[in-house]
């Protein structure tokens, strides 16, 4: 059950990761840049290849965070 509820939050943060790269038009590159991970990286995580740590997951939603309170 612990292990659903993180499938479910990794997979809403590849959605709101999707449409913030949607919606701003910025790229692959400039996102891995702010949040301090590979390009490699960043594809591997979003075909589900490896899975981010606590720590890179919660730099990406302040970083999102951030982005959409301006």
């Amino acid at each position: 059950n612990i292990k659903r509820r993180k499938d479910t939050k990794h997979m809403e943060l590849k959605k709101r990761v999707k449409s913030f790269l949607d919606d701003t038009g910025a790229t692959v590159i400039a996102f891995c840049k702010k949040i301090n991970i590979s390009n490699t990286y960043y594809y591997r995580w979003i075909h589900q290849e490896i899975e981010f740590s606590n720590d890179i997951c919660n730099r990406i939603e302040a970083f999102l965070n951030e982005v959409y309170a301006k």
